[in-house]
């Protein structure tokens, strides 16, 4: 009778083969007071697969190249998330009614899951199968992605924006006008002649108001509250809160994707290659901002309902694109990548072989309270990592103001589409990051500078940063001037004389028209008097505007301006401090990981990602929006609520955006000067590592450890020497 075999069983016969150094009973404590733990590497640890599936042809992919690929297509992943959201954020709040302050909340929902899960996530995964942490984060990340459809399937598109449709609002059908109801009622013809903004929708959604049309007060009927009454404040703040729970398990998915991926990387490939394989990690994750820019891009083209006609085209403010659309694939990718990432060994085999002739003294630390606090007392007393640390903090707080509002910013300064400002933000800034990031790796790789050299660079071009983006406060195109006056409390106030007997609120949709002989915009045509509206060569034109003087021409939209040279200066200077900011980066990261010793690299890390989490990531996308919302001066009207700002006062937005942001980064750079001071002994490549290594052997005479499962005979092992060329 054949005897079963287990696939604990399939390994066995190869246990004998592993070197035992010490153990918990026998420790060896070295005159430099290091401490070796069992150094134990099973043969199972350094293959690919899972459970019971270790198959033969999958072993070839246990290999730096291959992880580096997934690795990095995973981080590439986690920008596309990123920003594919905050492309298409101006959209969401527009739909659902979100100031600013809102959005920024759900941006920084993101590190508050980062937060909780930083600290103690990481040290013990740092303990553990670090590739299957990385890789069930992968799994949330993917569950986050298809939580934000929940509002859309949910909630559909919304009655406002149905009434922009052919199928349930008003359309232009040759001379005439037809209105149309949910139930497909027949529909109620006018002559082109007569307004078009006689839309009344009551509570059961199947009735029209037959009222006569040449009363001009009709027109403010075009309102953002036609289904007040209805749940409208209850679905918004559902949706709120289902894209701010799904931000919170997003951050805990992340978390261990920097803290645990890269140490993986760095303890599995020789430290003077880790630059270059850093920079090629890098680079592939940058395109991931520059794919998911581009996938809003493409998506806020689309009308939010791809089963719907609309009558707006994506140039018109009052235009929601298919913001959701986007989640399915993304969703999909990151299970698939979920699956390739539990399936890493937790040791690569050419590292576990080089490991065998070193003993090292970070290997299998127990994971204990007293343990995690000595390696928490070692990183808090680290000067280069504290200044690296809060000078990144600063930093991060300083870019975060453009990485999370720049579409928006740049829709309100140089009057661009949304899809538009993604796709300039998608691939100038982005490509010109990834461009900085890929110089910089080779040129350490190659000419391995010194530390000082390294930390100084990063001081040049923080510099060149502080500049750079005080300099933006004097690019933008000139500001649309709408038709108004300054309140007392600094908003605008769009009622003047001329239209004050026909009570146009903010509840009226911003749909803006412009004066074209004195370029001079109007928050719709209810604001602008008219009583009359003519569509001439596909262009909506209006009569009988009494806020307009004489027979001046009004025509649908904002006016129009050549802004073409403003955007092209302003997108020229964030390629070049794109491109310098990058190539910093690199160095940054390897003073980051080389500051610290080696077993309190992951930790080391999950301290920082903290501290950003905490000072930086959170509190700036609420910081920010913040600004923005100080910077409105027209608020849309949400059924008598504050709904999302419609008008930006863009002096004032510009220079306390741009000066906000330049103060973070001087202080930033002002750290970094420590960090230089104190860069000077560190140890950055193998040679410098090669050498403390000799000078430990001279100090050590001990040689001989005990291998216990050899027929416990004592093997010689050469102490803390590292593996010739060859063997690497």
């Amino acid at each position: 009778m054949a005897k079963s075999v287990s696939c604990r069983d399939d390994f066995e016969n190869e246990e004998n083969k592993n070197i035992v150094i010490g153990d918990d009973s026998d420790s060896t404590i070295l005159k430099n007071n290091i401490k070796i733990h069992d150094g134990k590497i099973s043969k199972k640890d350094t293959k690919c697969g899972i459970g019971c599936f270790y198959p033969k042809w999958l072993q070839i992919f246990a290999s730096k190249k291959t992880f580096v690929v997934v690795y990095a297509l995973a981080g590439m992943q986690h920008f596309i998330i990123s920003s594919y959201g905050i492309g298409t954020m101006s959209t969401i709040e527009k739909s659902f009614k979100m100031s600013s302050r809102k959005s920024g909340l759900i941006s920084g929902a993101w590190d508050i899951g980062s937060l909780f899960a930083n600290i103690g996530v990481t040290y013990v995964a740092a303990k553990g199968h670090r590739t299957r942490w990385v890789a069930f984060g992968m799994l949330l990340v993917g569950i986050s992605s298809f939580l934000r459809v929940i509002p859309y399937l949910i909630f559909g598109p919304g009655e406002n924006i149905k009434m922009y449709t052919k199928e349930y609002g008003y359309l232009y059908n040759g001379n005439d006008m037809e209105y149309l109801n949910e139930a497909s009622v027949k529909a109620k013809t006018y002559t082109k002649e007569r307004t078009h903004f006689i839309y009344q929708c009551f509570k059961d959604h199947t009735q029209f108001l037959d009222t006569s049309i040449g009363n001009v007060t009709i027109l403010k009927k075009q309102s953002t509250n036609i289904n007040c009454g209805i749940g409208n404040d209850n679905t918004n703040i559902l949706s709120f809160y289902i894209f701010f729970f799904s931000q919170i398990i997003l951050g805990i998915g992340t978390a261990v994707y920097w803290t645990c991926g890269a140490t993986y990387l760095d303890d599995n490939v020789r430290k003077n290659i880790v630059p270059a394989l850093l920079a090629i990690v890098q680079v592939i994750r940058l395109f991931g901002p520059t794919i998911g820019f581009l996938m809003s891009s493409y998506a806020l083209k689309l009308y939010v309902d791809p089963y719907l006609t609309p009558n707006i085209n994506n140039e018109d403010p009052r235009w929601i694109g298919a913001w959701w659309i986007g989640w399915y694939p993304v969703g999909v990718i990151c299970l698939i990548l979920t699956v390739l990432l539990f399936l890493f060994p937790r040791t690569l085999p050419r590292a576990a072989a080089r490991k065998q002739n070193i003993v090292v003294a970070e290997a299998r630390t127990p994971l204990s309270i007293s343990d995690f606090k000595k390696s928490m007392v070692r990183i808090l007393k680290n000067k280069i990592m504290i200044f690296n640390s809060f000078s990144s903090v600063c930093f991060t707080m300083g870019l975060m103001a453009y990485w999370t509002f720049m579409p928006k910013y740049m829709e309100s300064q140089f009057r661009l589409s949304a899809s538009k400002s993604n796709f300039l933000t998608g691939t100038v800034g982005i490509l010109s990051n990834a461009l900085g990031i890929m110089t910089a790796g080779l040129i350490i790789s190659k000419l391995r500078p010194s530390p000082r050299f390294l930390a100084g660079w990063n001081v040049v071009v923080e510099m060149l940063d502080v500049i750079g983006h005080a300099s933006y406060s004097f690019m933008s195109c000139d500001e649309q001037t709408y038709h108004g006056h300054w309140n007392n409390d600094h908003s605008w106030n769009l009622t003047e004389t001329c239209n004050a007997h026909l009570g146009c609120g903010n509840d009226i949709q911003h749909a803006p028209v412009c004066d074209v002989s004195r370029e001079l915009a109007f928050y719709s045509s209810c604001h602008a008097g008219c009583n009359t509206s003519t569509i001439i060569n596909g262009t909506l034109e209006y009569g009988g505007c009494s806020c307009v003087p004489g027979s001046g021409k009004v025509i649908d939209g904002l006016c129009f301006t050549d802004c073409s040279l403003n955007v092209i200066i302003y997108i020229f200077v964030m390629g070049i401090l794109s491109f310098t900011s990058a190539t910093g980066r690199t160095a940054n990261t390897l003073i980051q990981f080389r500051c610290v010793n080696e077993e309190d690299k992951s930790l080391s890390i999950g301290v920082t990602e903290s501290l950003l989490s905490f000072m930086a990531f959170i509190p700036s996308p609420i910081f920010y929006g913040i600004i923005m919302d100080w910077a409105c001066i027209v608020w849309g009207d949400n059924c008598g609520e504050t709904g999302n700002c419609w008008i930006y006062d863009g002096f004032k937005l510009r220079f306390a955006f741009n000066f906000t942001a330049s103060a973070f980064l001087l202080a930033g750079t002002l750290l970094d000067c420590f960090v230089w001071y104190y860069a000077k002994d560190l140890k950055i490549y193998d040679d410098d590592f090669e050498e403390t290594t000799t000078n430990m052997n001279k100090r050590s005479k001990l040689s001989i450890v005990k291998n216990k499962d050899a027929d416990k005979k004592d093997i010689v092992i050469p102490l803390i020497t590292l593996p010739s060329t060859e063997e690497r």
